[in-house]
């Protein structure tokens, strides 16, 4: 009994299929590959950790801003504890005693660092309600509470909707990047020489 003769372009289809299927389990296997040792970030710096951080509101009737230090998970990555921290600030003070200088419904659109500026973008009603000090306390809140946990900040830029302003709410002077303002806050009572601590 003899075989029966295969087409000739049986072998060239096999051979295509074969070839396709190789194809494809290479790219299914670097899918799963490690990433480049370019891109591997260093060991650890993928899990987050916690880390105390200080906020800064207004307290008192002279609306100075007083620390209200907080605990958080840091993920070693600056600009992503930026966003973090502010997000967390615009969730206003965990006690009493404090403001938040914010209304409501005001968040977080952006924030990223250049060259040492942060530039902080702002959304909702950040632009309503108060006076002048309402207004310094709003700024000054976040400069400060930037520029005292990451000292890779050293100055901020504040943004609205996407967009500069020259001003908040017509007190401030928005039109150029800020620094924290030590007048503003509220100091802290420092024990004389040889007291105990």
């Amino acid at each position: 009994m003899t075989c029966p003769k295969l087409p000739s372009q049986r072998p060239e289809r096999i051979l295509l299929w074969v070839a396709v299927l190789l194809v494809a389990m290479v790219a299914c296997r670097r899918g799963a590959r490690a990433p480049a040792p370019s891109a591997v970030e260093p060991a650890g710096s993928q899990e987050a950790h916690a880390v105390q951080r200080v906020l800064y509101y207004p307290a008192g009737e002279d609306a100075l801003l007083a620390e209200c230090p907080v605990f958080m998970s840091s993920s070693g990555q600056v600009q992503a504890d930026m966003s973090d921290l502010l997000k967390r600030y615009l969730v206003g003070p965990p006690g009493s005693g404090q403001a938040l200088p914010f209304p409501e419904r005001c968040a977080l659109r952006a924030v990223f660092l250049v060259d040492g500026q942060a530039v902080v973008d702002l959304t909702g009603p950040v632009r309503s309600g108060g006076g002048s000090s309402t207004e310094t306390s709003r700024v000054y809140g976040i400069v400060q509470t930037l520029q005292s946990n990451f000292p890779e900040v050293k100055s901020v830029r504040i943004l609205v909707d996407g967009q500069e302003v020259d001003t908040l709410m017509g007190h401030l002077d928005l039109s150029h990047p800020l620094v924290q303002e030590p007048r503003l806050l509220i100091r802290r009572a420092r024990s004389a020489p040889g007291d105990a601590r």
